[in-house]
């Protein structure tokens, strides 16, 4: 079966929490037999210079999807059509409640199997938020941003977690992500993409690999 008749990707709109409630733009991957099948939320590297279609967030969204797993990519508010201004991580946790609510709208999702990756200022507002939401089960910290997360987060994600840096990651270097991890409470890990720097560039199917490889085992371990 090809990717192209196993998953369906459409353009999506959607109101972020809070108010003013602003219209935010996404696209949402589908498997064509989706049942109760796990739901990834895409968060974009800085706003001010990437997007939702960042190469890293097409690849996985596209893989997951023909992984049999609903994936959803959005824009944050004031980015490409989204609506509102950036406001550098102190909102945008608001348009990541609002990308679930959107996802558990849909038929075919498992509320109790919602996974969250971000890459970079995406990676930072995933785990500022997600401490917050008990619907989201496990976070994947793409090239987390380490001088945002310096003094640490107001609240701890204490469930499962992956954190993924590139070799050469001049942003989230291993040397500085290592103690930052390990201070961290409840199950953690650490994969390195070999050659790879901060956006992946060139080392996307390593990445993708290494996600959907961790997403997938997560997703088949029950109660987790």
């Amino acid at each position: 079966m090809t990717s192209e008749s196993a998953t369906a990707e459409r353009p999506i709109s959607f109101s972020s929490r809070g108010q003013p409630s602003l219209l935010l733009e996404g696209v949402f991957h589908a498997p064509t037999e989706a049942e109760l099948v796990p739901i990834i939320i895409l968060c974009h590297p800085q706003p001010a210079s990437s997007d939702m279609h960042d190469t890293l967030n097409i690849a996985l969204a596209r893989r997951l999807a023909e992984s049999g797993i609903l994936a959803l990519r959005f824009n944050f508010r004031g980015v490409g059509k989204s609506q509102g201004q950036q406001t550098d991580g102190q909102l945008e946790p608001l348009d990541l409640a609002g990308a679930i609510d959107y996802a558990l709208s849909e038929s075919g999702g498992n509320p109790a199997k919602i996974c969250v990756i971000g890459h970079g200022f995406g990676a930072y507002i995933a785990l500022l938020y997600a401490p917050f939401d008990t619907r989201i089960r496990t976070v994947v910290s793409i090239s987390l941003p380490l001088f945002r997360a310096a003094s640490g987060f107001p609240k701890p994600f204490e469930r499962p977690k992956l954190f993924v840096t590139g070799e050469f990651d001049e942003i989230c270097p291993l040397y500085k992500l290592e103690p930052f991890v390990e201070q961290l409470k409840g199950p953690k890990g650490i994969k390195v993409i070999v050659g790879a720097r901060h956006l992946m560039r060139g080392y996307e199917d390593a990445a993708v690999t290494t996600i959907v490889k961790y997403v997938k085992n997560w997703a088949e371990m029950p109660g987790v």
